[in-house]
């Protein structure tokens, strides 16, 4: 390997001295009045040109389930989603282990590994109550892009797991102490799920897999969202070990499990009410105006058909809310606010505008457990039902 000339080590440190100085230390010429040289800018302009399709108008759409069908269709055709799932199947599973926070904490977890494609074994971890008996509501946990699903139970395996759940990132074991089962499924690209077989993989965990999939015709969304059916499948299968109330089936996401959670809500009836933590904006404000650089919530042509409030909208009449916290840099509230203004159409058409709701915290983008509990019990399963430790 040639070796590199000390020019090039004094450039560089010159350069990082000038940016901690906050000098503009851009290599280029200034450009010329009235040209327009930055990608961004031409992309922009073709999302302000997008009229999505499928929009939903009150005016013209007057059967709000014959506009969701259509929505439906379109969706499942886009992203790839799987309708035609095999039948998930144990292919190993672990003991039992505890999961609270002291020796006569009550909280256990168990792990199944699912077959649900040839290709793919799915992590499902079901966290609850030693005694429940059921047939349990469901709290299904979607973790965001951090290390692993396994901070839903409260686990600690990189260093920053332990700044997250001194903020409350154990949401699975919360709903575990609430009475729900918990089930926590690994996402793709995450904790055991993370790619380990590339010759040479990029910095962000998903990437690669969005960009491999695109390139068959599926995305990153489509595939994800079938991994949450095929965990679904199997909770609501007689081989499940815990019996559960599909009437009370639920979804939590943060960030990207938020994005992802909002899919997943709008491809399966099944799901009865869906929350997005950090995780919801106009397309444009949003995934628009940053970069996206482990491939959520890109969907080739989506803007031809449907923007977030449409993709929310398909939730309806089932139960969903959207929170983010007001200094979100990613996902700030008043994205919220203007994507449930837009669905709510949708929700007042078919009579249920109780069912959608967008809730403020004060703070970053970060999850907040008590403001989403305290949302959880009044918009999405009005019925607790906790179990005494």
């Amino acid at each position: 390997m040639p070796s590199i000339p000390f020019s090039v080590y004094r450039s560089a440190l010159f350069a990082k001295i000038k940016r901690a100085l906050g000098v503009n230390d851009d290599p280029y010429p200034p450009r010329p009045d009235g040209t327009t040289l930055s990608p961004s800018q031409g992309s922009l302009a073709g999302f302000d040109a997008c009229r999505p399709a499928l929009s939903f108008d009150p005016a013209a759409d007057t059967d709000p389930a014959t506009w969701r069908a259509r929505g439906h269709a379109k969706l499942v055709e886009i992203t790839g989603y799987h309708t035609n799932r095999d039948a998930p199947m144990v292919t190993a599973s672990r003991a039992a282990e505890s999961v609270g926070t002291g020796s006569d904490d009550p909280i256990v977890k168990r792990s199944f590994y699912l077959k649900i494609r040839p290709d793919t074994d799915l992590p499902v971890h079901l966290i609850h109550h030693r005694d429940a008996t059921g047939p349990l509501p469901v709290f299904l946990h979607l973790a965001g892009s951090t290390s692993g699903v396994h901070l839903g139970w409260g686990a600690a395996r990189v260093p920053i797991d332990h700044q997250r759940l001194s903020i409350g990132a154990d949401m699975a074991r919360q709903a575990a102490r609430r009475g729900y089962l918990a089930v926590a499924i690994e996402q793709a690209g995450y904790g055991e799920r993370a790619e380990r077989h590339l010759r040479k993989k990029s910095p962000n965990r998903t990437i690669d897999l969005a960009n491999h999939l695109l390139l068959q015709g599926r995305t990153l969304m489509g595939d994800s969202a079938s991994d949450v059916s095929s965990a679904i499948d199997w909770i609501l299968s007689q081989d499940a070990p815990v019996s559960i109330d599909p009437s009370r089936l639920f979804l939590f996401g943060h960030s990207a499990g938020g994005t992802l959670a909002q899919y997943a809500a709008a491809l399966d009836d099944r799901i009865q009410g869906a929350m997005a933590s950090g995780s919801v904006g106009p397309i444009r404000e949003s995934i628009g105006m940053r970069g996206a650089s482990g491939g959520d919530g890109i969907v080739p042509g989506l803007l031809k058909w449907l923007d977030t409030k449409d993709l929310i909208g398909l939730i309806a009449p089932r139960r969903f809310v959207g929170l983010s916290g007001r200094q979100d840099h990613i996902y700030p509230f008043s994205g919220v606010e203007k994507v449930v203004g837009g669905a709510s159409k949708i929700y007042r058409a078919y009579g249920v505008a109780d069912r959608i709701h967008a809730v403020a915290a004060d703070g970053p983008h970060r999850y907040y457990s008590a403001e989403s509990w305290e949302a959880w019990d009044a918009f999405i399963d009005p019925r607790p039902a906790p179990l005494e430790a």
